[in-house]
């Protein structure tokens, strides 16, 4: 669920339609994906127009739309699917774009610090190549489907399968020949990163070192356009110090949901974070623009342009999460006590 700005100007008009006690599924449902994505063209035409309609009515719209309608047919048809992220995962995460491939990932925000280092392929010439730290949303799903194998079978060992289209059908996103080598490439890079989750300060804290796998199989393939051997990881073992970590700190989420989000890298950590706090709360808590800068865009733009850069991403999130009670307002977000995204 999302509501807008507190002051979100008219009582007549479009205005009525994006009041305070209406979401976007209430809207999606009322007029159809499309007549939500006309109304809310209307209302931004009215003074200090609200949070939601301007999202609905920006480049994403078409998406927030067509998301809100699909979250409310699994919740009719019962076909949510139960997924696990480590808790970590959804207060810091990888990064959305491809950086150097010898260069670290480091992010701060209030609650921890992530500095992911990149693997190395020894080749058989004996020759070491960086291959880069794993980014955007196809490394965020095989997270997610790794986790939540590996808690629902109790086992370290995950067999992603034979061939790159049977990973990307595992993971249930359209099929075809940049998806395959895109998803066969964040498969080797998760496999062959290192991860330092750290909690505290220079005084006092925790840090978990560790490498997500320990061990991994793969088969070499050419690359026709590289000319180089592509690999595809087949089979993976996590870490005993992963595995440890996620039994104790296990969020739920819906994987159906999340799949919804595969273009927005930013959407997906918006869930994951949301899908951790909003159960927990015991009472109304805000979040600054600045807090949410730290943690969601300071590696990526200045604060005085985050907001309009966030609130497409984050009704994206809201409209794949159905029951998250959130608003928007000039400070930043309120957050409301609100039932995880999946029940067991």
């Amino acid at each position: 669920m999302v509501e807008p700005d507190d002051n979100s100007g008219g009582s007549t008009g479009q205005g009525e339609l994006f009041g305070a006690d209406n979401t976007v599924h209430r809207i999606v449902a009322a007029k159809g994906a499309q007549g939500a994505l006309k109304a809310a063209q209307a209302a931004i035409l009215e003074p200090r127009p609200a949070s939601l309609p301007k999202a609905l009515a920006g480049r994403m719209g078409r998406q927030i739309a067509d998301t809100a309608s699909s979250a409310i047919v699994r919740e009719f048809e019962g076909t949510s699917e139960i997924g696990y992220s480590y808790s970590a995962w959804c207060l810091a995460g990888l990064p959305h774009r491809d950086q150097p491939r010898d260069q670290n990932w480091l992010i701060e925000t209030d609650f921890a610090r992530l500095l992911v280092r990149p693997g190395v392929r020894l080749r058989d010439d004996n020759s070491q190549e960086y291959i880069g730290v794993p980014f955007g949303s196809y490394a965020r799903l095989l997270l997610i489907d790794w986790q939540t194998e590996a808690l629902e079978r109790g086992s370290r060992e995950i067999h992603m399968g034979r061939s790159a289209s049977a990973v990307v059908a595992r993971l249930g996103i359209n099929r075809g020949g940049p998806s395959n080598g895109k998803v066969a490439e964040q498969l080797e890079r998760l496999a062959t990163c290192t991860v330092d989750f750290s909690f505290g300060n220079d005084k006092k804290g925790v840090i978990v070192n560790q490498r997500l796998v320990d061990a991994f199989s793969y088969v070499g393939e050419p690359d026709p356009r590289s000319k180089r051997t592509a690999r595809l990881v087949e089979r993976v073992v996590l870490s005993q110090a992963f595995f440890d970590e996620l039994r104790r700190h296990p969020v739920l989420v819906d994987r159906a949901a999340v799949r919804d989000l595969t273009t927005s890298p930013l959407a997906i950590d918006i869930y994951l974070w949301l899908a951790y706090r909003l159960h927990s709360l015991q009472k109304e808590t805000p979040i600054g623009w600045d807090r949410l800068w730290r943690q969601f865009g300071s590696k990526v733009g200045a604060l005085k342009n985050f907001k309009t850069q966030f609130e497409g991403p984050l009704h994206l999130a809201l409209s794949a999460y159905k029951n998250a009670k959130v608003r928007v307002n000039d400070r930043g977000l309120l957050l409301e006590p609100s039932p995880p995204p999946i029940h067991h």
